[in-house]
């Protein structure tokens, strides 16, 4: 239990520190894409955050759960969001408009649901085992619609990118989709030595993957301007 507190406070440290750094971005450029992958790393960390709670008091008590379920449930659609203003800006209200609505039905979903209490108590598992833990149609369902949508946006459409301008970053994109994919898939196993080391992984492969876009963006406009 001792490696996992130090795994989750690792992960909301790492995901704090980029958020900030994204955040700075946005408040510089005004990027709409920075905004949202600004978004989607605050809430990855409180996610964390939640589970620090959880491991610190011996596992989750109900609202710190609940409030997992609705953080967790949305990172992946507003990475999504990003990377859609990212690609494929003139979608992208109406992508976030989606996620927005899909957040709002995770979000009635996670504050109605009942809880089986039992489960509470191992928190790893609990994170990985949502339908057990929150049996709720609602939940189960925006669970699905942000995970489809935002994972399909972020990896696939990275990747649609990279073959359409060969861009380097897009690569490190996807490939930070597919480690917060591997992280949901060995969570769900129990293996929460290598869940949060996956989850870190992921947000590090994304961070540098959109500071690579800036990079890319910053040396065109200044081609433009010579």
């Amino acid at each position: 239990m001792g490696v996992l507190w130090i795994a989750a406070l690792a992960t909301f440290l790492i995901g704090a520190v980029m958020a900030w750094q994204l955040g700075k971005k946005f408040a510089q450029k005004h990027r709409p894409y920075a905004l949202w992958w600004t978004v989607s790393f605050t809430l990855a960390a409180l996610a964390a955050l939640t589970q620090l709670i959880a491991f610190a008091q011996g596992g989750f008590a109900g609202w710190d759960y609940r409030t997992y379920l609705l953080l967790s449930s949305a990172v992946p659609g507003f990475m999504g969001a990003g990377t859609v203003y990212l690609i494929w800006r003139r979608f992208g209200n109406w992508f976030l408009g989606g996620i927005l609505l899909f957040t709002a039905i995770a979000l009635v979903g996670a504050f109605t649901t009942s809880l089986t209490a039992p489960l509470l108590k191992d928190v790893l598992a609990a994170s990985a085992t949502v339908a057990k833990v929150a049996p709720a149609a609602l939940v189960t369902l925006g669970y699905a619609l942000l995970g489809a949508f935002g994972g399909a946006a972020l990896i696939l459409g990275a990747l649609y990118s990279y073959v359409r301008s060969h861009q380097s970053y897009n690569l490190l994109i996807a490939l930070g989709g597919i480690a917060f994919s591997i992280a949901d898939t060995v969570g769900q196993f129990g293996h929460g030595v290598l869940f949060f080391p996956a989850q870190i992984i992921g947000m590090l492969l994304l961070f540098f993957g959109v500071a690579g876009s800036n990079e890319v963006a910053a040396r065109q406009q200044a081609a433009k301007s010579a």
